[in-house]
């Protein structure tokens, strides 16, 4: 970045944040935020709850592929064109959704959602990238995660209520207007920030060469695995949690939204006190102290899971949330912090890899039998391990 484009920045202070965690906010929002009215879409469209699901696991697959275009593009042409174009996307598909007849016309419009809307989270982890550095990109990059993770907590309750207002189709209204007016609010607000080079942008054969050196690189892959597998739980959850407390504990739809909400505020707790332990402790005993807790949250699920009530499920899976905010951020500012350069394209690589490993999770727990969560609670085990695992590396790795 320039000297003059750093003049005209505003400072970076809680209004600036706010702005950037609504942005983000869109994807965890537009992923679960239908989740309770699963069944009811099922029901309209004539179709099973197996295909009703594809509108979760399908959007994943498609946000994880299309950041990895986005991430370059952003790094290329600049923030502001890019996010721009992503939300009007994001909210064209939102219409298609609204308007389907048809499950196939539904999820082509989740498609249209998720290639869209990943923009959303993309460009505000570049532009803190931008503008930031080390231990303050740390701590700002968790105060945006943290109001990022609200979502999960409201989009059942907004779910769950415009549903009953308006019916599942207004959901899909809703959340086009939303990237409406955070577009408006993004133009007013948000400066260019994208980095140059002795006042140009860097070439696309940079770019691209800066990319492949940056998946050569052992530390950033070990940040990589750490935010894809410590994070991904969730989507799990997202996947059995309908079937199972909802049609086989017979919670009503607004009870499990109050349960999902519950569990989601953990990760919201957990990255205010993130922000202010990186900056006493630093980023690899963070992370450390979550993935430990994640491999005990784990093993407390695995146990519930046995014979599962709502409250043993909601109070576990809350420990488990918990230990998501705490990894969250932290390794993403890790990850993204080995060639400040290019943080568009390292933040699409994380998060196309955690959009992946999630729909992946999504499908596996879906495929299987959902008494009393099925295969979940061993694959909850599995992304616990692997969590620890590349902290342990990241850790080993040199620096540079």
């Amino acid at each position: 970045m320039t000297a003059d484009s750093a003049a005209v920045m505003p400072k970076v202070g809680w209004p600036f944040i706010l702005m950037l965690g609504l942005m983000t906010a869109i994807s965890p929002l537009s992923a679960s935020i239908h989740v309770q009215s699963i069944p009811a879409i099922a029901a309209g469209l004539d179709t099973s709850y197996a295909a009703a699901q594809l509108t979760v696991s399908l959007f994943l697959f498609v946000f994880a592929f299309v950041q990895l275009v986005v991430g370059p593009l952003s790094d290329r042409l600049g923030r502001r064109p890019v996010l721009f174009g992503g939300l009007a996307v994001f909210g064209f598909g939102g219409l298609v959704a609204a308007a389907a007849p048809t499950i196939e016309v539904m999820i082509a419009g989740r498609i249209l959602q998720a290639a869209g809307g990943c923009v959303s989270l993309v460009t505000p982890r570049a532009v803190v990238r931008d503008r930031l550095s080390g231990i303050e990109a740390a701590r700002v990059l968790t105060l945006v995660s943290m109001l990022q993770s609200t979502a999960p907590i409201l989009a059942p309750v907004i779910g769950g209520g415009i549903d009953i207002v308006l019916g599942w189709r207004g959901i899909f209204v809703f959340l086009a207007v939303y990237a409406l007016a955070i577009g408006v609010v993004a133009w007013l607000r948000m400066p260019e920030s994208r980095p140059t080079e002795e006042g140009a942008v860097a070439g696309w054969a940079t770019i691209l060469s800066r990319y492949r050196r940056l998946l050569a690189t052992r530390r950033f892959l070990a940040y990589a695995a750490v935010f894809s597998l410590g994070t991904t739980g969730y989507f799990g959850f997202l996947a059995s949690g309908p079937a199972v407390m909802i049609e086989d504990m017979g919670l009503a739809p607004w009870q499990f939204s109050l349960a999902l909400g519950t569990i989601s505020i953990q990760f919201v707790a957990a990255g205010l006190l993130a922000s202010r332990l990186v900056v006493r402790l630093g980023i690899d005993r963070v992370l450390l102290a979550g993935a430990v807790l994640q491999i005990i949250a784990a093993a407390c699920f695995f146990v519930a899971a046995l014979a599962p009530t709502a409250l043993l499920v909601t109070v576990t899976f809350c420990l488990y949330t918990f230990s998501n905010g705490l990894v969250f951020a932290i390794s993403l500012a890790g990850a993204t912090a080995v060639d400040p350069r290019i943080a568009g394209s390292a933040s699409s690589i994380l998060g196309a890899l955690q959009f992946l490993v999630g729909g992946l999770v999504a499908i596996i727990v879906a495929s299987f039998p959902m008494t009393d969560f099925g295969v979940f609670p061993w694959v909850l085990i599995v992304l616990t391990l692997g969590t620890l695992a590349g902290v342990l590396v990241a850790r080993a790795a040199p620096a540079g």
